[in-house]
């Protein structure tokens, strides 16, 4: 199937959406693929899992083919752009895509356990003069309709800048402690790997758990090696090519600041 890529302008985050990602680590945003998009993004993980072979080489990645549209769609790109790093200008992204993998979760399977990212350095979160700098950020692509308790990724709201440790009986799903959400199929989870989160069991015994995992930072700094071939990246439009460019801020030498890629200047 084939998509048009997105020409749609980035939403800007609101204010509300910041007093809420602030104070809790994430947001929801629901129903926000359209419908053509959404199918092709489902037919694009089950061939992942099912029949790689059935796709050209440079597509047989999670952030490839339909699945590239993911990356700076314009319900995520403003919000990107307002929490990690603006953009340097027109033509490039502030922020640095890290990784990104699909999942299928049926029923009864377990996920990952509680776990957070990194909580100091250049990847944890911080609020510096009203600026949002979240680090390290995981942006979960819901590709079926989630139910509340009925399997996501839970997150202990807050401790992405909790003032103490956090107490080894929350380092473990508690419903009690754990946001959990629902959500119709095509919405966008986004939170601070700073939070602890969980991969909690998939209770429908109706339709799999079908999503793509995709992290970012900011073009300063690099948490994961995203091991793909520059080929998949030579697929995409011109900006979305910068949110794989190499991982510096300014070449004095040559009077360059990083806001291009190319041959020479790539993090894959």
């Amino acid at each position: 199937m084939s998509v048009i890529p997105t020409t749609a302008a980035p939403q800007p985050m609101s204010d509300e959406q910041k007093f809420f990602y602030d104070l809790k680590g994430w947001l929801l945003l629901p129903g926000v693929l359209d419908k053509d998009l959404l199918e092709a993004l489902r037919e694009h993980v089950y061939k992942l899992k099912n029949e790689p072979e059935s796709l050209p080489e440079h597509e047989r990645y999670s952030l490839a083919g339909p699945a590239q549209e993911l990356i700076d769609h314009p319900a995520i790109s403003g919000i990107l752009a307002a929490i990690i790093a603006p953009d340097p200008d027109e033509n490039s992204y502030g922020f640095h895509f890290e990784s990104s993998f699909a999942m299928i979760r049926s029923h009864g399977e377990q996920g990952a356990p509680a776990h957070c990212g990194p909580l100091a350095g250049p990847m944890a979160y911080r609020l510096i003069n009203g600026q949002i700098w979240s680090g390290l950020t995981r942006v979960v692509w819901e590709l079926s309709e989630v139910k509340k308790g009925g399997g996501g990724t839970p997150i202990l709201s807050g401790s992405h800048k909790a003032g103490f440790p956090v107490p080894e009986r929350f380092q473990q799903f508690d419903p009690a402690a754990y946001d959990e959400y629902a959500c119709p199929a095509g919405s966008a989870l986004i939170f601070s790997e700073s939070c602890w989160h969980v991969g909690t069991e998939w209770k429908d015994a109706e339709e799999e758990r079908l999503a793509i995992f995709n992290c970012y930072c900011s073009y300063l700094a690099q948490w994961h090696k995203l091991n793909v071939p520059a080929a998949v990246i030579d697929a995409m439009p011109p900006k979305r090519r910068t949110a794989f460019r190499g991982i510096w801020g300014h070449n004095f030498h040559a009077g360059q600041p990083n806001n291009y890629y190319d041959a020479t200047n790539q993090a894959l």
